[in-house]
C-alpha cells in the first residue's frame, strides 16, 4: 500500500512538474516602470495595438480586451473606428485622446512592435540556417484623466515557428496581463 501511494504522489510530482514547465511565460520584460503615486483602478481601458498586421492587430486587441473582461475590466478594441492604427499611434496623440473621450475610456494602452531580433543561429545538418526569434515590444499605458504616463513595459517574445501565431499572440497576451496584475494596474 505504502509503495502504491509513493508511486502516486510521485506521479503527481512528474504531473506537475511537466505542466508547470508548459505554462512557463514566453515573454521576458527588460524593462517595467510604473507611477507608484499612481493609485487609479481603470473603468474602462482603450486597447491599441500598433502591429501592421490587421489581422494580428484584431487577435491581440480581442485577446487583451477578453482577458481584462474577465477580470471584471472593461474595455475596448481600437481597430472598430480607428482602422488606420500603426501611424496614427507614432504621430497623432490628440487623435486616441478624442477616440479614448469618445468611448469613455479612462486609460489607454498602447501595445507596439520595436523590431524582431534572430539569436542563437546555427547551420542544420542538411545546410539550413536556423535560428531563434524574437520579437520587442513596447507596452505603455496612460491616464486619460491626468494626462500621463502611467506604466511603460519593454518586453521579447519568443515566435516558435512551429506554433500558430494566434496561440502565441494569446501566451504574450496572458504574460503581459500577469506582469500588470503584478505591478497592480488593476
Amino acid at each position: 500500500m505504502r509503495d502504491i501511494r509513493a508511486s502516486l504522489q510521485f506521479a503527481a510530482f512528474v504531473v506537475l512538474f511537466l505542466f508547470m514547465a508548459c505554462a512557463s511565460p514566453t515573454t521576458r520584460f527588460s524593462s517595467v516602470w510604473k507611477d507608484e503615486t499612481d493609485q487609479v483602478l481603470p473603468e474602462k481601458i482603450l486597447v491599441i495595438n500598433a502591429f501592421k498586421n490587421p489581422a494580428y492587430r484584431r487577435l491581440f486587441e480581442d485577446g487583451f480586451v477578453m482577458a481584462l473582461k474577465e477580470r471584471g475590466i472593461d474595455a475596448f478594441v481600437s481597430y472598430t473606428f480607428m482602422p488606420d492604427i500603426p501611424a496614427l499611434v507614432l504621430v497623432d496623440k490628440d487623435a486616441i485622446v478624442e477616440q479614448a473621450k469618445a468611448v469613455g475610456a479612462d486609460i489607454v494602452l498602447v501595445n507596439k512592435p520595436l523590431g524582431t531580433e534572430r539569436k542563437d543561429v546555427w547551420v542544420s545538418a542538411d545546410g539550413v540556417d536556423e535560428y531563434k526569434l524574437y520579437i520587442q515590444t513596447q507596452t505603455n499605458v496612460y491616464d486619460m484623466k491626468s494626462n500621463r504616463l502611467i506604466m511603460s513595459a519593454s518586453s521579447e517574445t519568443r515566435i516558435k515557428k512551429e506554433k500558430p501565431y494566434a496561440d502565441q499572440i494569446q501566451s504574450f497576451i496572458k504574460d503581459l496581463v500577469n506582469m500588470m496584475s503584478q505591478q497592480k494596474l488593476f
